[in-house]
């Protein structure tokens, strides 16, 4: 036998069987909702990738009477995502209900610092970004904000930067949770009436750094895709037939203009998943550097933001139960 010495030891460990994982997912939908006896399970549908994989896979596990699809466009919804969303309901022959959530976000005060012209506007969004990136001078625009937000950098320097920049940051962070945690709000309602479990969409590059709401798109009662890859969830796609143009889409939370998250990470997902493997690997930062062709401090930047990951996901902090001396 042949050993291979100089395949890429990163592409190396995202290779798998893909119709083998999806017979795996498919037995373990029939098995959690048969142990639950729930009537079926319910996914949100946003016409993206992780969701639409979802989708299918929920399809191909259970009968179709039993598969639940909501659909929670808003203002600022793209209307490519949910036109595609239609047709992934439409070629699966799913059940689904629409919800428009403009006036409960509306009502939130989600949309009082930001006007439709700009939350539509992908291109000064994009820019906008990237100027934060060049001021910062961080590797990655998200494991930065991150490390503020929780409190990761200390000084003075860092403190005042801190409290400047949450004047603005602030304001995104409410807008962001705010959409999320009511999108979780009407999904998490709709699944308790209909006695269905409801499917969490987030996937592994997400899960590890913390590219998601804990409270929001986190919550689920089955994690379908939170141990692959996104580099591993198109390879999944494409063996379960979705469409190439679901496939291929840069990926997006649809919070805003449709605003890839690649821009909001800071780097591609196939990076972030190369960087994220050498991690799982225990590689150190120079090696993974090496084989993923990017800096140590960008391994570095990505190590650390899936060390305060594990911390947010210990929240909220507690006290010690009270003992005796």
């Amino acid at each position: 036998m042949t050993i291979e010495t100089d395949r890429n030891p990163l592409e190396w460990a995202l290779i798998f069987d893909p119709q083998a994982e999806i017979e795996r997912i498919s037995t373990f939908i029939q098995t959690e909702v048969a142990r639950r006896g729930a009537r079926g399970v319910l996914t949100g549908l946003s016409g993206g990738l992780d969701s639409s994989v979802c989708a299918y896979l929920c399809a191909r596990a259970l009968p179709i009477e039993q598969v639940h699809v909501l659909m929670l466009p808003e203002r600022d919804s793209d209307s490519k995502l949910h036109e595609q969303a239609h047709a992934v309901v439409r070629s699966l022959g799913l059940r689904t209900s629409e919800a428009d959530m403009t006036s409960l976000m509306d009502w939130l005060g989600l949309y009082d610092d930001t006007p439709q012209e700009v939350a539509r506007n992908r291109t000064l969004l994009e820019r906008w970004m990237r100027g934060i990136r060049r001021l910062s001078g961080a590797p990655a625009l998200f494991p930065w904000v991150q490390e503020y937000a929780y409190g990761q950098r200390r000084g003075l320097a860092a403190g005042a930067l801190q409290r400047w920049m949450w004047r603005y940051a602030g304001q995104t962070q409410a807008f962001v949770l705010g959409k999320l945690r009511a999108r979780m709000l009407a999904l998490s309602l709709r699944a308790a009436r209909q006695d269905c479990l409801l499917v969490c969409t987030t996937d592994r590059s997400e899960w590890s750094i913390g590219f998601y709401d804990p409270h929001g798109d986190g919550v689920g009662d089955l994690a379908l895709l939170s141990h692959l890859f996104k580099t591993q969830i198109r390879a999944l796609g494409r063996e379960l037939g979705l469409p190439e143009s679901i496939i291929t889409q840069p990926s997006s939370g649809d919070l805003a203009a449709g605003l890839p998250n690649e821009e909001a990470i800071g780097m591609s997902y196939e990076l972030l998943d190369h960087l994220l493997v050498g991690l799982s690997l225990g590689m150190s930062d120079e090696a993974i550097a090496l084989h993923a062709d990017a800096s140590p401090r960008l391994a570095a930047t990505v190590r650390s933001a899936c060390a305060l990951a594990d911390a947010r996901r210990g929240m909220p902090v507690r006290l010690e139960p009270l003992g005796r001396d």
